[in-house]
């Protein structure tokens, strides 16, 4: 694994704006922009067989833990999932309600792959791992044998005709205030289920509607079929919720609060102790004594929000690069073992490892020169020579 520096392209931020990537320039605090134009990571094609075999396995250890969960119906208070929640986690597992997508993130030296947690709900990052990414390698020069494990766009087109039926009308729906990433994501998301011979509609989750017995749009359309760009324990938090129906498909299904949730790496370290693969990871307990290096993590954040470095019981304050939402704080915390990985020309990669249904789809990758990769780490292309 290396970071390689190449020319830029000609006419590049064109390129960007258009596949709608028109937040490829989004300021970091470094002074530059998101997406790193001529900085690409460099693997051997073992490596990318060994971070595809890692991911295909880390999923199913998931669907393990999520499994045994639900058939116990055992939700220990540390995951903080509303009662109301309940039901709807357990009738769209037993009736396989289909996922369609989700990312790893990976700590990795090149050789070691370590979990840091699942992003199985609401993953952004896609249309720039898909699509920006894939025309970066095409057009770059002096790569010889070059490839990239990538095959995104075409698998969510295909989980796009198998999770629904052809022709199905698919609300797309994220926050009216979320920023440009969010809303890119979307729309892509929506290119890529209208290729696949879907009806697809648009609207902001302030204006999903209730007529008295279906959900409807701003044009009095039933919603029958939702995605939506926003986390579920938001959604049970809304009035709307009382309303929620399991006839209605949701994307991400509900019993994915499970997997997006950071307390599933506690129930997969008890139930994989010692996985090459996992960290040690504990519901924190302020009673406990922790020796050594440890991450104090929300089990409800994003963007790297709110966590903090603790060493021999010892707060030593926010990891670089996270900062603090009072609102993360409420669900509690998790505590996971620190892992090292070597810097890179003084930048941290994390790797992304995209799921398209129960497969390992592609790979992406951010990086800082902080220890926690924020909303504003920068976007790196990859690719493998064998």
């Amino acid at each position: 694994m290396k970071r390689r520096i190449f020319n830029e392209r000609p006419n590049w931020q064109q390129s960007h704006q258009d596949i709608g990537f028109d937040y490829y320039n989004l300021p970091s605090t470094d002074g530059s922009i998101y997406w790193s134009e001529g900085v690409a990571y460099e693997f051997t094609l073992k490596q990318i067989e060994q971070l595809e075999d890692a991911s295909n396995e880390l999923h199913q250890m998931c669907l393990e833990v999520v499994r045994d969960l639900i058939q116990r119906g055992n939700y220990p208070d540390y995951f903080q999932i509303p009662k109301a929640a309940i039901p709807l986690i357990e009738h769209s597992w037993k009736n396989n309600a289909p996922m369609l997508y989700g990312r790893f993130d990976f700590a990795y030296d090149g050789q070691h792959i370590k979990m840091l947690e699942y992003n199985a709900d609401t993953p952004t990052g896609l249309l720039e791992a898909s699509v920006a990414q894939w025309h970066w390698i095409e057009e770059v020069a002096n790569i010889p044998h070059r490839d990239q494990f990538n095959s995104i766009h075409e698998d969510l087109i295909e989980r796009w005709g198998r999770i629904l039926p052809q022709n199905a009308h698919v609300h797309f729906a994220a926050c009216q205030e979320a920023g440009r990433e969010d809303w890119g994501n979307l729309e892509y998301l929506m290119d890529t289920a209208f290729q696949a011979g879907h009806r697809v509609s648009e609207l902001s989750m302030e204006n999903l509607g209730w007529n008295g017995a279906d959900f409807v749009d701003l044009n009095n359309d039933k919603i029958q079929n939702l995605f939506k760009l926003y986390p579920w324990e938001w959604i049970w938090e809304e009035h709307f919720s009382q309303y929620i129906k399991p006839d209605n498909t949701w994307i991400e299904p509900c019993w994915k609060m499970l997997l997006s949730n950071k307390a599933i790496l506690i129930e997969l370290w008890k139930r994989y102790p010692n996985h090459p693969l996992l960290l040690e990871t504990h519901a924190f307990d302020p009673k406990q004594s922790y020796a050594g290096k440890w991450v104090k993590k929300p089990i409800l954040a994003r963007e790297g929000a709110n966590i903090h470095i603790i060493q021999n019981d010892v707060d030593c304050g926010a990891a670089s690069g996270s900062f603090h939402f009072e609102d993360y704080d409420k669900h509690g915390y998790v505590m996971q073992k620190w892992v090292k990985t070597p810097l890179h020309e003084g930048m941290l990669p994390t790797l992304g490892l995209w799921m398209v249904g129960d497969e390992c789809s592609g790979m992406s990758i951010r990086e800082d020169v902080f220890d926690v990769i924020g909303n504003d780490a920068h976007f790196a292309a990859h690719y493998f020579v064998e």
